[in-house]
Protein backbone atom coordinates (compact mmCIF):
# COMPACT_ATOMS: atom_id res chain seq x y z
CA UNK A 1 0.00 0.00 0.00
CA UNK A 2 1.29 3.47 -0.86
CA UNK A 3 0.46 6.49 1.27
CA UNK A 4 -0.67 9.44 -0.84
CA UNK A 5 0.13 12.98 0.20
CA UNK A 6 -2.57 15.63 -0.21
CA UNK A 7 -0.40 17.27 -2.88
CA UNK A 8 -0.81 14.23 -5.16
CA UNK A 9 2.85 14.25 -6.22
CA UNK A 10 3.57 11.92 -9.14
CA UNK A 11 5.16 9.21 -7.05
CA UNK A 12 3.34 9.66 -3.79
CA UNK A 13 6.18 10.55 -1.50
CA UNK A 14 6.62 9.01 1.93
CA UNK A 15 5.93 5.43 1.03
CA UNK A 16 5.98 2.93 3.89
CA UNK A 17 9.47 1.55 4.38
CA UNK A 18 10.01 -1.36 2.05
CA UNK A 19 10.32 -4.76 3.61
CA UNK A 20 13.97 -5.72 3.66
CA UNK A 21 16.72 -7.58 5.45
CA UNK A 22 17.50 -5.16 8.26
CA UNK A 23 19.70 -5.85 11.28
CA UNK A 24 18.55 -8.65 13.59
CA UNK A 25 19.53 -9.27 17.22
CA UNK A 26 20.33 -12.90 18.11
CA UNK A 27 20.50 -14.39 21.62
CA UNK A 28 23.17 -16.73 22.98
CA UNK A 29 22.60 -18.22 26.45
CA UNK A 30 25.75 -18.41 28.59
CA UNK A 31 26.07 -21.18 31.20
CA UNK A 32 23.12 -21.92 33.47
CA UNK A 33 22.09 -25.15 35.18
CA UNK A 34 20.45 -28.41 34.23
CA UNK A 35 18.50 -30.97 36.25
CA UNK A 36 16.21 -30.14 39.18
CA UNK A 37 16.05 -30.12 42.98
CA UNK A 38 19.06 -31.83 44.57
CA UNK A 39 20.37 -32.81 41.15
CA UNK A 40 21.13 -29.45 39.48
CA UNK A 41 24.41 -29.28 37.61
CA UNK A 42 26.19 -26.25 36.14
CA UNK A 43 26.18 -25.96 32.35
CA UNK A 44 29.55 -25.19 30.80
CA UNK A 45 28.49 -24.25 27.30
CA UNK A 46 27.00 -21.60 25.04
CA UNK A 47 23.60 -22.17 23.46
CA UNK A 48 23.58 -22.20 20.53
CA UNK A 49 27.25 -23.09 20.26
CA UNK A 50 27.29 -22.47 16.49
CA UNK A 51 25.40 -19.43 15.20
CA UNK A 52 25.11 -18.01 11.67
CA UNK A 53 24.08 -14.37 11.25
CA UNK A 54 24.22 -11.60 8.61
CA UNK A 55 26.55 -8.65 8.37
CA UNK A 56 25.18 -5.84 10.54
CA UNK A 57 23.36 -8.16 12.96
CA UNK A 58 23.99 -8.15 16.69
CA UNK A 59 24.35 -10.95 19.25
CA UNK A 60 23.22 -10.53 22.85
CA UNK A 61 24.95 -12.86 25.31
CA UNK A 62 22.85 -13.55 28.44
CA UNK A 63 24.36 -15.19 31.53
CA UNK A 64 21.91 -17.81 32.84
CA UNK A 65 24.10 -18.70 35.83
CA UNK A 66 27.71 -19.30 36.78
CA UNK A 67 31.02 -17.44 36.69
CA UNK A 68 31.44 -16.67 33.00
CA UNK A 69 32.31 -14.14 30.32
CA UNK A 70 32.66 -14.15 26.51
CA UNK A 71 36.07 -13.46 25.02
CA UNK A 72 36.78 -13.34 21.26
CA UNK A 73 39.65 -15.48 19.98
CA UNK A 74 40.99 -12.43 18.11
CA UNK A 75 40.59 -10.16 21.13
CA UNK A 76 38.01 -7.96 19.41
CA UNK A 77 35.61 -8.15 22.36
CA UNK A 78 35.53 -9.28 25.98
CA UNK A 79 32.14 -8.93 27.61
CA UNK A 80 30.19 -9.75 30.77
CA UNK A 81 28.87 -6.74 32.68
CA UNK A 82 29.14 -4.79 29.45
CA UNK A 83 32.18 -4.93 27.18
CA UNK A 84 35.71 -3.67 27.69
CA UNK A 85 36.32 -0.34 26.00
CA UNK A 86 32.59 0.43 25.83
CA UNK A 87 32.00 1.52 29.41
CA UNK A 88 31.64 -2.03 30.71
CA UNK A 89 33.71 -4.71 32.36
CA UNK A 90 34.33 -7.97 30.54
CA UNK A 91 35.91 -9.75 33.50
CA UNK A 92 34.39 -13.03 34.72
CA UNK A 93 31.15 -12.44 36.61
CA UNK A 94 28.51 -14.63 38.28
CA UNK A 95 25.93 -11.84 38.19
CA UNK A 96 22.90 -12.09 35.82
CA UNK A 97 24.60 -10.01 33.13
CA UNK A 98 23.95 -9.47 29.42
CA UNK A 99 26.05 -7.83 26.72
CA UNK A 100 25.44 -7.07 23.04
CA UNK A 101 28.09 -7.26 20.31
CA UNK A 102 27.66 -5.95 16.73
CA UNK A 103 29.19 -7.85 13.79
CA UNK A 104 29.82 -5.56 10.82
CA UNK A 105 32.35 -7.71 8.93
CA UNK A 106 31.86 -11.05 7.20
CA UNK A 107 33.83 -13.99 8.55
CA UNK A 108 34.02 -16.61 11.30
CA UNK A 109 34.51 -15.46 14.89
CA UNK A 110 35.36 -17.87 17.69
CA UNK A 111 35.00 -17.01 21.38
CA UNK A 112 35.41 -18.67 24.79
CA UNK A 113 34.61 -18.32 28.45
CA UNK A 114 37.99 -17.53 29.99
CA UNK A 115 37.29 -19.64 33.07
CA UNK A 116 35.97 -22.73 31.30
CA UNK A 117 37.52 -22.88 27.83
CA UNK A 118 39.40 -26.01 28.92
CA UNK A 119 36.05 -27.64 29.69
CA UNK A 120 34.82 -27.02 26.14
CA UNK A 121 33.01 -23.74 26.74
CA UNK A 122 33.59 -22.37 23.26
CA UNK A 123 31.39 -20.96 20.51
CA UNK A 124 31.56 -19.75 16.92
CA UNK A 125 29.63 -17.02 15.12
CA UNK A 126 29.64 -17.13 11.32
CA UNK A 127 28.81 -13.78 9.73
CA UNK A 128 27.56 -14.01 6.15
CA UNK A 129 27.18 -11.24 3.61
CA UNK A 130 29.17 -8.33 2.32
CA UNK A 131 30.99 -5.92 4.55
CA UNK A 132 29.01 -2.66 4.49
CA UNK A 133 30.23 -0.01 2.09
CA UNK A 134 32.19 2.92 3.40
CA UNK A 135 29.77 5.37 1.77
CA UNK A 136 26.69 6.78 3.48
CA UNK A 137 23.63 7.17 1.25
CA UNK A 138 21.48 8.43 4.10
CA UNK A 139 22.38 12.10 3.61
CA UNK A 140 20.85 15.21 2.06
CA UNK A 141 24.21 16.05 0.47
CA UNK A 142 23.52 13.65 -2.42
CA UNK A 143 20.55 15.77 -3.52
CA UNK A 144 21.05 17.53 -6.83
CA UNK A 145 21.20 17.13 -10.61
CA UNK A 146 22.80 14.04 -12.12
CA UNK A 147 23.25 13.04 -15.76
CA UNK A 148 25.20 10.96 -18.27
CA UNK A 149 27.15 13.26 -20.59
CA UNK A 150 26.71 10.82 -23.49
CA UNK A 151 22.90 11.03 -23.46
CA UNK A 152 21.77 14.46 -24.57
CA UNK A 153 19.26 16.57 -22.63
CA UNK A 154 18.23 13.98 -20.04
CA UNK A 155 19.04 13.27 -16.42
CA UNK A 156 17.76 12.80 -12.87
CA UNK A 157 17.18 15.47 -10.22
CA UNK A 158 17.23 13.82 -6.78
CA UNK A 159 16.33 14.67 -3.24
CA UNK A 160 17.53 12.60 -0.28
CA UNK A 161 15.50 12.62 2.93
CA UNK A 162 17.84 11.36 5.68
CA UNK A 163 16.56 9.33 8.65
CA UNK A 164 12.94 9.66 7.52
CA UNK A 165 12.20 6.08 8.62
CA UNK A 166 14.49 6.17 11.65
CA UNK A 167 18.24 6.45 12.32
CA UNK A 168 20.20 5.33 9.27
CA UNK A 169 17.11 4.77 7.09
CA UNK A 170 16.38 7.48 4.54
CA UNK A 171 14.42 8.01 1.33
CA UNK A 172 15.72 8.74 -2.17
CA UNK A 173 13.31 10.48 -4.55
CA UNK A 174 14.26 11.24 -8.12
CA UNK A 175 12.60 12.86 -11.12
CA UNK A 176 13.97 11.34 -14.34
CA UNK A 177 13.50 13.51 -17.44
CA UNK A 178 14.12 11.71 -20.71
CA UNK A 179 12.48 10.83 -24.07
CA UNK A 180 10.58 8.09 -25.85
CA UNK A 181 12.66 5.32 -27.45
CA UNK A 182 12.55 7.25 -30.75
CA UNK A 183 12.92 10.99 -31.28
CA UNK A 184 9.51 11.15 -32.91
CA UNK A 185 7.89 9.92 -29.71
CA UNK A 186 8.64 13.09 -27.77
CA UNK A 187 9.39 13.62 -24.09
CA UNK A 188 8.92 11.14 -21.27
CA UNK A 189 9.51 11.35 -17.53
CA UNK A 190 9.54 8.87 -14.69
CA UNK A 191 10.05 8.98 -10.96
CA UNK A 192 12.07 6.67 -8.73
CA UNK A 193 11.67 6.27 -4.99
CA UNK A 194 13.06 3.93 -2.37
CA UNK A 195 14.76 3.36 0.94
CA UNK A 196 18.49 4.05 1.45
CA UNK A 197 20.67 3.14 4.41
CA UNK A 198 23.76 4.60 6.01
CA UNK A 199 25.75 1.37 5.61
CA UNK A 200 25.18 0.49 1.95
CA UNK A 201 26.22 2.41 -1.17
CA UNK A 202 23.47 0.75 -3.25
CA UNK A 203 19.68 1.06 -3.18
CA UNK A 204 17.04 -0.71 -5.28
CA UNK A 205 13.65 0.90 -5.87
CA UNK A 206 10.64 0.97 -8.22
CA UNK A 207 10.34 3.11 -11.35
CA UNK A 208 6.97 4.86 -11.66
CA UNK A 209 5.02 6.33 -14.57
CA UNK A 210 2.45 9.10 -14.00
CA UNK A 211 -0.03 9.89 -16.77
CA UNK A 212 -3.48 11.35 -17.40
CA UNK A 213 -2.85 14.91 -16.24
CA UNK A 214 -2.94 18.32 -17.89
CA UNK A 215 -0.56 21.24 -17.31
CA UNK A 216 -1.25 23.25 -14.12
CA UNK A 217 -4.62 21.61 -13.53
CA UNK A 218 -6.38 19.20 -11.19
CA UNK A 219 -7.17 16.77 -14.01
CA UNK A 220 -6.82 13.34 -12.34
CA UNK A 221 -3.64 11.34 -12.82
CA UNK A 222 -2.67 7.72 -12.22
CA UNK A 223 0.74 6.50 -11.07
CA UNK A 224 1.84 2.90 -11.65
CA UNK A 225 5.00 0.90 -11.04
CA UNK A 226 6.56 -0.06 -14.38
CA UNK A 227 10.08 -1.22 -13.56
CA UNK A 228 12.96 -1.26 -11.14
CA UNK A 229 16.13 0.79 -10.72
CA UNK A 230 19.27 0.14 -8.69
CA UNK A 231 21.35 3.22 -7.87
CA UNK A 232 24.93 2.87 -6.66
CA UNK A 233 27.04 5.84 -5.57
CA UNK A 234 30.81 5.51 -5.99
CA UNK A 235 31.40 8.81 -4.21
CA UNK A 236 29.78 12.25 -3.83
CA UNK A 237 30.11 13.04 -7.54
CA UNK A 238 29.64 9.80 -9.46
CA UNK A 239 27.02 7.07 -9.52
CA UNK A 240 25.40 4.55 -11.81
CA UNK A 241 21.78 3.59 -12.28
CA UNK A 242 20.77 0.18 -13.60
CA UNK A 243 17.21 0.06 -14.90
CA UNK A 244 14.83 -2.67 -15.97
CA UNK A 245 11.39 -1.85 -17.37
CA UNK A 246 8.46 -4.21 -17.63
CA UNK A 247 8.43 -3.53 -21.40
CA UNK A 248 11.89 -5.12 -21.76
CA UNK A 249 14.14 -2.06 -21.69
CA UNK A 250 17.22 -2.47 -19.50
CA UNK A 251 20.63 -0.90 -19.19
CA UNK A 252 23.04 1.10 -17.06
CA UNK A 253 23.39 4.89 -16.96
CA UNK A 254 26.67 6.35 -15.69
CA UNK A 255 25.70 9.42 -13.67
CA UNK A 256 27.84 12.43 -12.75
CA UNK A 257 26.84 15.37 -10.58
CA UNK A 258 26.19 18.37 -12.83
CA UNK A 259 26.86 21.10 -10.25
CA UNK A 260 29.42 21.44 -7.48
CA UNK A 261 29.14 19.28 -4.39
CA UNK A 262 28.06 21.42 -1.41
CA UNK A 263 27.77 19.21 1.65
CA UNK A 264 28.24 15.53 0.76
CA UNK A 265 31.07 13.53 2.36
CA UNK A 266 31.61 9.74 2.28
CA UNK A 267 30.66 9.53 5.96
CA UNK A 268 27.53 11.68 5.66
CA UNK A 269 26.29 15.24 5.24
CA UNK A 270 28.69 17.89 6.54
CA UNK A 271 25.78 19.89 7.94
CA UNK A 272 26.57 23.13 6.11
CA UNK A 273 23.64 25.53 6.43
CA UNK A 274 22.63 27.86 3.61
CA UNK A 275 20.29 28.64 0.75
CA UNK A 276 21.22 25.39 -1.00
CA UNK A 277 18.83 23.68 1.43
CA UNK A 278 15.90 25.28 -0.44
CA UNK A 279 16.55 22.64 -3.10
CA UNK A 280 14.25 19.65 -3.26
CA UNK A 281 10.81 18.52 -4.40
CA UNK A 282 8.03 21.16 -4.58
CA UNK A 283 4.42 20.98 -5.82
CA UNK A 284 1.18 22.95 -6.00
CA UNK A 285 -1.61 21.26 -4.03
CA UNK A 286 -4.11 22.28 -6.73
CA UNK A 287 -2.31 20.30 -9.42
CA UNK A 288 -2.51 16.56 -9.91
CA UNK A 289 0.58 14.41 -10.44
CA UNK A 290 3.08 17.15 -11.28
CA UNK A 291 5.73 19.26 -9.62
CA UNK A 292 9.33 20.48 -9.64
CA UNK A 293 12.63 19.20 -8.28
CA UNK A 294 15.07 22.06 -7.72
CA UNK A 295 18.86 22.18 -7.47
CA UNK A 296 20.30 25.32 -5.86
CA UNK A 297 24.08 25.65 -6.01
CA UNK A 298 25.69 28.71 -4.34
CA UNK A 299 29.30 27.61 -5.09
CA UNK A 300 28.60 28.08 -8.80
CA UNK A 301 25.77 30.63 -8.37
CA UNK A 302 23.45 28.41 -10.42
CA UNK A 303 19.76 27.63 -10.00
CA UNK A 304 18.54 24.59 -11.95
CA UNK A 305 15.21 22.83 -11.88
CA UNK A 306 13.22 20.17 -13.69
CA UNK A 307 9.48 20.73 -14.04
CA UNK A 308 7.54 17.49 -14.52
CA UNK A 309 4.11 18.10 -16.01
CA UNK A 310 1.88 17.51 -19.05
CA UNK A 311 0.72 19.18 -22.25
CA UNK A 312 -1.69 22.03 -21.61
CA UNK A 313 -4.50 20.39 -23.59
CA UNK A 314 -3.69 16.75 -22.77
CA UNK A 315 -6.74 14.51 -22.57
CA UNK A 316 -7.18 12.21 -19.61
CA UNK A 317 -6.59 9.20 -21.88
CA UNK A 318 -3.54 10.66 -23.65
CA UNK A 319 -1.17 8.20 -21.99
CA UNK A 320 2.61 8.81 -21.95
CA UNK A 321 2.50 11.13 -25.02
CA UNK A 322 0.58 13.60 -22.83
CA UNK A 323 3.62 14.08 -20.59
CA UNK A 324 5.82 17.16 -20.89
CA UNK A 325 8.77 18.52 -18.95
CA UNK A 326 10.78 21.73 -18.88
CA UNK A 327 14.06 22.75 -17.31
CA UNK A 328 14.65 26.01 -15.44
CA UNK A 329 17.92 27.90 -15.08
CA UNK A 330 19.05 31.22 -13.62
CA UNK A 331 21.95 32.88 -11.83
CA UNK A 332 21.86 33.19 -8.04
CA UNK A 333 22.48 36.33 -6.05
CA UNK A 334 23.84 36.32 -2.47
CA UNK A 335 21.24 35.76 0.25
CA UNK A 336 18.41 35.60 -2.31
CA UNK A 337 14.80 35.11 -1.32
CA UNK A 338 13.51 35.50 -4.88
CA UNK A 339 14.74 34.79 -8.39
CA UNK A 340 13.46 36.86 -11.32
CA UNK A 341 13.47 36.11 -15.03
CA UNK A 342 14.32 32.42 -14.68
CA UNK A 343 14.63 30.89 -18.12
CA UNK A 344 12.16 28.11 -18.97
CA UNK A 345 13.68 25.74 -21.54
CA UNK A 346 12.19 23.03 -23.74
CA UNK A 347 14.22 20.14 -25.21
CA UNK A 348 13.29 18.10 -28.28
CA UNK A 349 14.80 15.45 -30.51
CA UNK A 350 16.16 13.08 -27.87
CA UNK A 351 15.88 9.29 -27.61
CA UNK A 352 15.71 7.28 -24.39
CA UNK A 353 19.21 6.55 -22.99
CA UNK A 354 20.89 7.35 -26.31
CA UNK A 355 23.00 10.07 -27.82
CA UNK A 356 21.02 12.24 -30.24
CA UNK A 357 20.98 15.67 -31.85
CA UNK A 358 18.72 17.47 -29.41
CA UNK A 359 17.63 21.09 -29.48
CA UNK A 360 17.05 23.13 -26.31
CA UNK A 361 15.42 26.55 -26.63
CA UNK A 362 14.01 29.07 -24.18
CA UNK A 363 10.23 29.07 -24.32
CA UNK A 364 9.36 31.35 -21.41
CA UNK A 365 10.39 32.86 -18.11
CA UNK A 366 9.38 32.64 -14.46
CA UNK A 367 9.75 34.50 -11.17
CA UNK A 368 10.21 32.44 -8.00
CA UNK A 369 9.65 33.87 -4.53
CA UNK A 370 10.53 31.84 -1.42
CA UNK A 371 8.28 32.78 1.50
CA UNK A 372 9.92 30.22 3.79
CA UNK A 373 11.79 26.92 3.56
CA UNK A 374 8.46 25.19 2.86
CA UNK A 375 6.45 27.74 0.86
CA UNK A 376 7.06 29.53 -2.45
CA UNK A 377 5.27 31.09 -5.44
CA UNK A 378 6.26 30.53 -9.07
CA UNK A 379 4.79 32.93 -11.65
CA UNK A 380 5.32 31.74 -15.24
CA UNK A 381 4.76 32.99 -18.78
CA UNK A 382 5.32 30.95 -21.96
CA UNK A 383 6.23 32.79 -25.13
CA UNK A 384 7.01 29.82 -27.37
CA UNK A 385 6.76 26.08 -27.87
CA UNK A 386 3.83 23.83 -27.03
CA UNK A 387 2.60 26.14 -24.23
CA UNK A 388 2.74 29.48 -26.12
CA UNK A 389 0.51 32.09 -24.48
CA UNK A 390 0.01 30.13 -21.24
CA UNK A 391 0.69 32.00 -17.99
CA UNK A 392 -0.20 31.60 -14.35
CA UNK A 393 1.05 31.02 -10.81
CA UNK A 394 1.90 27.94 -8.79
CA UNK A 395 1.58 28.11 -5.02
CA UNK A 396 4.33 25.69 -4.12
CA UNK A 397 4.83 23.69 -0.95
CA UNK A 398 7.85 21.58 -0.20
CA UNK A 399 7.22 17.83 -0.31
CA UNK A 400 8.49 16.54 3.01
CA UNK A 401 10.13 18.41 5.86
CA UNK A 402 12.68 21.16 5.30
CA UNK A 403 16.28 19.97 5.80
CA UNK A 404 17.87 20.82 9.12
CA UNK A 405 19.71 24.15 8.82
CA UNK A 406 17.42 25.66 6.18
CA UNK A 407 16.56 29.32 6.91
CA UNK A 408 15.81 32.50 4.99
Amino acid sequence: MRICTTRNWPVLLLLPMATGAWAVDHRVTVGGTTGSGDYEYPVMSFSPQELTIAVGDTVTFVNAGGLHNVYADDGSFRCARGCDGQGGNGALSAEPWSATVSFDTAGSFGYICQAHAGMGMRGTITVQGTTPAEFNLDQHGLSGSWADATTDSQGVVMELFPDIYGPGLGLLFGGWFTFDVTAAGGQRWYTIQGTVTDDDDTATMPIYLTQGGAFDSAQPTATEEIGEATVRFDDCNSARMQYSFDDGRSGTIELSRLLANVSCTPAGDSGIAGRHLLAGAWADAGNSGQGLVLDINPPQNVFFGAWYSFLADAAGNAGPPGQHWFTLQAALTPNFTRLDDIGIFDSTGGAFDQGADTATVQVGSADLVFHSCTSATLAYTFTGGTHTGVSGELELSRIGAAPEGCAL
